[in-house]
């Protein structure tokens, strides 16, 4: 329903900022590490998600729209709420979120506060099953198994952030992956996507 809000801060708390927006100030919920970036009287636009209860609606902020992508997917996870999601994302950056995914690294998630053991493993694998894995067919790559097992793995993690499989192969396409590990490649990928 709000795709984003542009507007003048007008009030910072713990969780959330007041947005003044032609006069109208909006409630919005947002990540302890983006609200720590964000000073009153600043212009700023907030990607939004409007969260309906039957006795409350909520709205949640993201400063990018990786960001919001990623809470998207957060919190079609079972047992992981708007609540949940905002508290994930304030503890692991985006980066490392899409390595713990396609690394199957539960140690990391299960570092994050309020995520245990079972919601670690939730998370990765309710998450590397909604995205879809095609092989990557370059010539540079048809040689190296190894490295293709390694693109796809990254790819995987990368959808998670709601980049396509045709965005996501033009990018690679232009980087030197040959010899590189999944987390390399996703940090790659990701400072390539930054700079689009």
């Amino acid at each position: 329903m709000y795709a984003f809000f542009k507007g003048k801060i007008d009030n910072i708390f713990k969780d959330r900022i007041i947005i003044d927006v032609n006069d109208i100030g909006y409630e919005i919920y947002m990540p302890e590490s983006s609200l720590y970036t964000l000073e009153v009287g600043n212009l700023v636009k907030v990607y939004t998600y409007l969260h309906v209860r039957e006795d409350e609606m909520r709205l949640f902020g993201f400063l990018s729209s990786s960001e919001l992508e990623l809470f998207k997917k957060l919190i079609t996870v079972s047992g992981v709420g708007p609540k949940g999601a905002i508290g994930i994302i304030s503890k692991v950056d985006i980066e490392s979120l899409c390595i713990a995914i396609a690394t199957e690294d539960l140690a990391s998630l299960k570092s994050v506060p309020g995520v245990g053991p079972k919601m670690a493993q939730k998370i990765i694998f309710e998450l590397k099953d909604k995205v879809l894995k095609e092989q990557i067919d370059t010539p540079k790559y048809k040689e190296d198994k190894v490295n293709i097992e390694n693109i796809n793995e990254a790819m995987t993690a990368l959808e998670v952030l709601g980049y396509s499989q045709k965005q996501l192969k033009e990018v690679m396409s232009k980087l030197d992956l040959k010899n590189d590990s999944v987390e390399t490649i996703i940090r790659k990928v990701l400072k390539e996507m930054q700079n689009i």
